[in-house]
């Protein structure tokens, strides 16, 4: 696997990318702008997402493979918000762990605590 940092991660997989929260009747997605910085990822948010960030910080970003079998990226960190009075939120990601992950057994190189193919990242 060529890809060992998130930095080189983003570059492959783009920008543009999933925000999971959890509101108070269950997990809410968004699609995201992502700006990365040096041990956080920065983005704009709407109301549902700043509300749910505001209650409960952890968070997710997913981009899903961009080929059959390929692997997904997962981002977990703790956010915070700011609001703006556009209705937007700018929201900064404090990152904890970042993988690629995709189904299948946990290869003998592997670092990752998961029984599958999960590679974890450098931040």
């Amino acid at each position: 696997m060529p890809i060992r940092t998130l930095a080189e991660a983003i570059s492959h997989y783009g920008r543009e990318a999933y925000l999971l929260t959890v509101a108070q009747d269950g997990p809410h997605t968004s699609s995201v702008t992502i700006e990365f910085r040096d041990g956080s990822i920065a983005c704009t948010v709407g109301k549902s997402a700043a509300r749910n960030i505001a209650r409960q910080p952890h968070v997710s970003l997913f981009w899903p493979p961009l080929k059959a079998g390929g692997y997904a990226l997962i981002v977990n960190g703790t956010a915070a918000s700011e609001h703006r009075p556009t209705g937007v939120s700018a929201t900064e990601i404090t990152l904890a762990k970042s993988v690629l992950h995709r189904p299948g057994p946990k290869p003998a190189d592997s670092d990752a605590p998961c029984a599958s193919d999960c590679r974890r990242l450098t931040h």
